[in-house]
């Protein structure tokens, strides 16, 4: 054999072998997160209580609803009650909207022109968020507690509303053309209420998560409702050994699932889970963090994350890789941080903590690394 084929060989058997190890070791990994600043919100006291975040791109808008503190009895700061505003490309807050009683959910609509609010008084609050005011309240008919959290289909122009202490548990749909609700769909198998609803474009339906079916606490499950007919689509779609209450619009088919299983003191293993839209079912189980309230994703960071703030082992911002579905990082967080929202244009993070149990009363803010 002459050398120059011998060299030839080597090289191509050398090239082989890098490629096999390659192959082998699959997908890379998201790099995680690293804190890069906090924006203090200073109101009456510092953030006491918060329940939902939504970044509006458009708008280039980050709002979170804004309590007096998480017990809802406890109205002893009214100035910190209302929709906060802040600047998502400058990380700065700029305002805060009044006029509520216990605001939940919010979801901004119109090119980020409005905000539509569920709030504890019964009522989904409509907001200019360039006069920063509310400019119209429209009536969720419930029997029981109050508005809840809500999707957006821009498609349609529709909202999805959910009044989870109804009896039984219901979703509201709101045209945003009138702003009158059109359809109302009863779950009487969802015994402890409803948590979040997405919409994916996917489909083009509403996608609810259901932490508890017929008063078993290891059955959950996921509807789908049709913006067009204002129906429920199928049966409800299991999601066992979970109990969820995130609910986030993945990459392609996928939804992220958060996941309440595996708080302190409970014996369930903590997990999340991967749903995928069009199978209508669960495709993945992540090991390693539980007690999750509302879960996001950053598609264009790959990575998926969820606010942990019932993880057993302690208060967490989890961190997951979207290609290969495991956990990456646990972040510890404080101060009840159970909501989460991301800024996809510049894939800034918001991770709310209240001004208790050692939280900054603040909004902690993230980057990829």
């Amino acid at each position: 054999m002459s050398l120059t084929i011998r060299t030839l060989l080597l090289a191509t058997a050398a090239v082989m072998t890098m490629t096999a190890g390659a192959q082998a070791a699959g997908p890379k990994p998201a790099g995680g997160l690293k804190e890069i600043g906090k924006i203090p919100v200073m109101l009456d006291v510092p953030l006491a209580g918060f329940d939902i975040g939504w970044v509006d791109t458009n708008a280039n808008l980050y709002v979170l609803t804004s309590r007096s503190a998480f017990d809802p009895k406890d109205m002893s700061h009214p100035g910190n009650v209302g929709l906060l505003l802040f600047d998502a490309s400058k990380d700065k807050l700029i305002g805060i909207v009044p006029g509520f009683h216990l605001p939940r959910g919010v979801v901004t609509v119109n090119n980020g022109k409005e905000a539509y609010v569920g709030d504890g008084d019964n009522h989904v609050k409509v907001v200019d968020l360039k006069a920063k005011k509310v400019v119209a309240e429209i009536d969720a008919g419930a029997k029981e507690g109050g508005a809840d959290e809500l999707a957006y289909d821009p498609k349609d122009g529709v909202i999805a509303m959910a009044l989870p202490d109804d009896d039984p548990p219901s979703l509201i749909l709101i045209s945003t053309k009138d702003r009158k609700i059109f359809a109302k769909i009863g779950v009487p198998q969802a015994s402890d209420g409803f948590e979040q609803t997405i919409y994916s474009a996917v489909d083009g339906k509403f996608h609810t998560v259901i932490p508890e079916l017929n008063k078993d606490a290891d059955k959950g499950g996921m509807i789908t409702v049709d913006p067009k007919t204002g129906k429920q689509v199928g049966e409800i779609a299991p999601l066992d050994n979970c109990k969820p209450h995130g609910n986030g619009v993945g990459s392609k088919t996928e939804l992220i699932i958060g996941c309440n299983y595996g708080q302190t003191k409970d014996k369930r293993p903590p997990v999340q889970m991967i749903f995928d839209v069009k199978g209508n079912k669960v495709t993945a189980t992540i090991e390693g963090i539980g007690g999750t309230d509302m879960a996001e994703a950053d598609v264009g960071a790959g990575m998926y994350y969820t606010a942990s703030a019932g993880n057993g082992e302690g208060s967490a911002l989890g961190v997951i890789d979207i290609k290969t579905h495991k956990l990456i990082q646990k972040i510890p967080t404080a101060g009840r941080a159970h909501s989460v929202a991301v800024n996809p244009k510049n894939h800034h993070v918001y991770v709310p903590e209240a001004s208790v149990q050692g939280g900054c009363g603040c909004i902690r803010v993230f980057a990829p690394m």
